[in-house]
């Protein structure tokens, strides 16, 4: 009833949500990384930090990583902050100094959703991780181990009982088996 005070009209409140298109890659902050790790420990060696323009907290914004060479044993992890989207680089195996002191990373970093057509570049980043690893000092190695001798009682004191051979596995510091 047009006019009136009761008539046909009404009003409610819509709820719009526009949700961000990924059109922006993930961008590492540095070309390079460095790292530190004693031989033999595990645990986050270095955060990765990279700028994304897309909406925080969304698909277009989260950053996935991977260690793309540099890992022939697999002895690095990545698992991604979702509080601040910086990459936490752990050592899961541990390292040994006399075997490999040094290692080389490269490390992609991409979103979880796919980057749209129009962005006008690729979808990934490439940075590369130095990570260095510290000696600690380690005892000698007996050989054989157990060594089991076998000897008549009441022998005379400064009789030979047995040669013991050892090696000590940190070649570079030059210590001596005493």
């Amino acid at each position: 009833m047009a006019g009136s005070e009761v008539g046909l009209t009404g009003t409610a409140t819509a709820t719009i949500t526009i949700a961000d298109k990924n059109d922006h890659s993930p961008e590492f902050t540095h070309p390079l990384f460095e790292a530190y790790v004693y031989e033999g420990s595990t645990g986050v060696v270095v955060n990765l930090t990279v700028d994304d323009r897309d909406d925080p907290a969304t698909g277009a914004w989260r950053a996935i990583f991977s260690v793309i060479s540099g890992d022939p044993t697999s002895s690095f992890e990545i698992q991604t902050n979702p509080d601040d989207n910086e990459g936490m680089l752990s050592v899961v195996k541990p390292l040994d100094y006399e075997a490999r002191g040094f290692h080389t990373l490269l490390i992609r970093v991409e979103n979880e959703d796919p980057l749209v057509a129009e962005a006008g570049y690729g979808p990934s980043s490439t940075a590369t991780v130095h990570v260095t690893v510290l000696d600690i000092n380690e005892g000698p190695v007996f050989f054989p181990d157990p060594l089991i001798v076998t000897m008549m009682e009441n022998i005379p004191v400064g009789s030979f009982v047995a040669s013991l051979n050892a090696t000590d596995p940190d070649i570079l510091q030059g210590q001596s088996i005493r």
